[in-house]
């Protein structure tokens, strides 16, 4: 699950928002979905992309970009799949959730980190839906890693690691990628995807 950094135009849902594309005119280009972090990181660790489900300008959090509705939020997209019956009718080995940019962006409330009964009014903001979208992955695949990018807001980084740590899933800061206007160019695609392997052979669970 994701956002516009891991954005393909075609190789995401019909109907979803992306940023990359063959057609691209405008800084960071990247020139072809094989130079995405995401197909170097599966090309080069012989991996099975089952769903990219990256949405651009989505938000983890239920308070969304006035150009998108809702059900475009991680936590709309986790519930949507789950009653469809996505994890039950497909086996995932790890789930890689990247999101918290668009959050940051955009000042979406952030809240404080809880890890159940959670309402409408918590579910717009950061931390709690976070900790919402793990307990609801968690549930439904075995092995997951969480990807916090660079450049978030202090208290949206440090809580994405407090929530992991203390659900036991699996984490990666980011450091250094190289972007422009925000986003990943052809080099940082490679260092987001450098990063990954890393973690990947640390954890040795995918």
């Amino acid at each position: 699950m994701g956002d516009s950094y891991s954005t393909y135009e075609g190789y995401i849902p019909e109907g979803y928002h992306f940023y990359y594309s063959d057609g691209r005119k405008d800084n960071p280009i990247v020139g072809g979905v094989e130079k995405t972090w995401w197909k170097i990181f599966s090309n080069e660790n012989n991996l099975n992309i089952l769903l990219n489900d990256s949405f651009s300008g989505s938000t983890v959090c239920n308070t969304v970009r006035e150009s998108l509705t809702v059900e475009s939020s991680f936590v709309s997209r986790i519930d949507k799949y789950i009653a469809e019956g996505f994890f039950t009718e497909n086996k995932i080995g790890t789930m890689f959730i990247f999101g918290g940019t668009n959050d940051s962006w955009i000042d979406a409330p952030v809240g404080n980190l809880k890890y159940s009964d959670w309402n409408d009014d918590e579910l717009k903001c950061v931390l709690p839906a976070f900790c919402y979208l793990l307990d609801r992955a968690k549930k439904v695949v075995e092995n997951i890693i969480v990807i916090i990018n660079t450049g978030l807001k202090e208290e949206i980084t440090n809580g994405f690691a407090e929530a992991s740590e203390k659900l036991g899933v699996s984490y990666l800061r980011l450091k250094e990628i190289d972007k422009e206007n925000g986003h990943p160019t052809e080099l940082g695609m490679k260092q987001i995807s450098e990063q990954v392997t890393g973690i990947l052979h640390k954890n040795r669970k995918i």
